[in-house]
């Protein structure tokens, strides 16, 4: 389990170096790799985080009914995560959703 996570935290490090077109696929990698990972806080944490990351390079892509889609997932498992830097940054994007 620890090496699926260990595996998906690099996938998101690096797609936050990546534009936006390169950094969808990386970052949908890591969450198919998440989901196959028991819940856990530090697994909705990183889930949380791609997602939010996935919905800023989608709506920098003009992909706005994903990018919601993407930002509420992230936005909750951001909520149910012990993570305080990524529920920051949740809220932080949450003004920029108008959500």
């Amino acid at each position: 389990m620890q090496r699926l996570l260990d595996q998906a935290a690099y996938l998101i490090r690096e797609a936050r170096d990546l534009a936006p077109a390169e950094m969808v696929p990386r970052l949908k990698e890591a969450l198919e790799i998440l989901e196959a990972v028991r819940p856990s806080s530090e697994r909705d944490g990183m889930m949380g985080l791609a997602y939010l990351r996935l919905a800023q390079a989608q709506k920098n892509l003009g992909q706005p009914r994903e990018a919601e889609r993407a930002f509420m997932l992230g936005y909750s498992y951001a909520r149910t995560s012990r993570e305080d830097r990524v529920r920051r940054f949740a809220e932080k994007l949450k003004e920029e959703f108008g959500a």
